[in-house]
């Protein structure tokens, strides 16, 4: 009989100690799980921000929220991710405007060429309440906007030939995203607009496919670009701004307390990538100047005459006043 005790107390014990352990693992596990990817590699400002944003998520939730993040389009390109958090899946990306602009046309404005002056303008208009209006109404297309802050620096041609003027320029066919304001904004300038993922941009260079590509420092930088290309025309057509995006759903089921905490870390995450951006874009100048590629001001009112075209063949000519009546133009 004490043998038979023995036993029984040794089996209910184990059998607590199983319930316990299973609880704990169970509260160790995550509620909430959001995949994160982004195109540029992992030494670029906006995965080191969206990393950050994992980090700091994580830990203010105490593990509920899970973040994975992924770089080099790994987990999918922008437009993928873009379509699958319209439809539910637990995914965000970093996207301009110009890729959003599928989904409500009136962002395509934010990406419009030489729209606005600089980034205080920018930061003007997100703060409006037009601009607070159409984010709204993104969630109606399955999108919830975390943030609209991350300044990743001005837009210029990367070219194998140089181009100082509009008629350097004609006929050059460039790689872009593929966004339709893009493509408007390159061939109202002279050139042919040609859609790739940014990871083929490298091998269309080197292979003759394309002339350049429309992109910022820090992309054409840590994409090792400057190895295939030899100028690049400072345009400046327009400012990169981009928002770090995820599903509606996935935002709506969470409590209110961890949306608050994710709305603030993404804005966190977006003046982080920011700052980084411009420290970058100095730098990347001058070592890609040292690498041997030449750098060129260039005519912009000629290029911004051009393409003021874009406004009508886009049908943004009301957008475009709605805007700088906000800005005060």
């Amino acid at each position: 009989m004490k043998k038979l005790y023995c036993f029984l107390l040794l089996t209910v014990s184990l059998s607590i100690l199983a319930a316990c352990g299973s609880k704990s693992t169970e509260g160790s596990n995550a509620e909430y799980t959001l995949r994160l990817g982004v195109t540029q590699n992992e030494q670029n400002a906006e995965y080191q921000a969206i990393f950050q944003f994992k980090e700091a998520v994580e830990e203010r939730t105490e593990g509920a929220i899970k973040v994975e993040t992924y770089h080099s389009d790994q987990l999918a390109n922008i437009p993928d991710l873009i379509e699958q958090a319209s439809i539910g899946a637990d995914v965000g990306t970093v996207s301009d405007a110009a890729q959003l602009s599928d989904l409500k046309k009136e962002f395509s404005i934010i990406q419009s060429p030489f729209m606005f002056e600089d980034t205080s303008d920018i930061e003007r208009f997100v703060e409006s309440d037009l601009y607070q209006e159409w984010v709204e109404e993104f969630t109606e297309q399955g999108i919830r906007i975390l943030s609209f802050n991350f300044q990743l620096g001005e837009r210029n041609l990367a070219t194998t030939h140089q181009v100082t003027n509009a008629a350097d320029f004609k006929g050059s066919v460039i790689r872009t995203s593929g966004a339709e304001i893009v493509n408007a904004t390159i061939s109202a300038m002279g050139g042919s607009p040609t859609g790739m993922p940014w990871t083929e941009a490298y091998p269309g260079l080197e292979q003759g496919v394309i002339d350049g590509v429309e992109a910022h420092n820090t992309a054409i930088y840590e994409s090792s670009m400057y190895e295939v290309i030899n100028h690049i025309a400072k345009t400046n057509h327009y400012q990169l701004v981009s928002a770090l995006i995820v599903s509606e759903k996935w935002f709506d089921s969470l409590p209110e307390e961890y949306q608050e905490i994710v709305l603030e870390e993404a804005k966190a995450a977006g003046e982080r990538a920011s700052e980084m951006s411009l420290e970058s874009s100095i730098e990347y100048e001058e070592l890609m100047k040292e690498a041997g590629v030449e750098f060129h001001e260039v005519d912009r009112e000629e290029f911004k005459e051009l393409a003021d075209s874009v406004y009508e063949t886009m049908g943004l000519q009301e957008i475009r006043d709605e805007v700088n009546a906000v800005l005060g133009k």
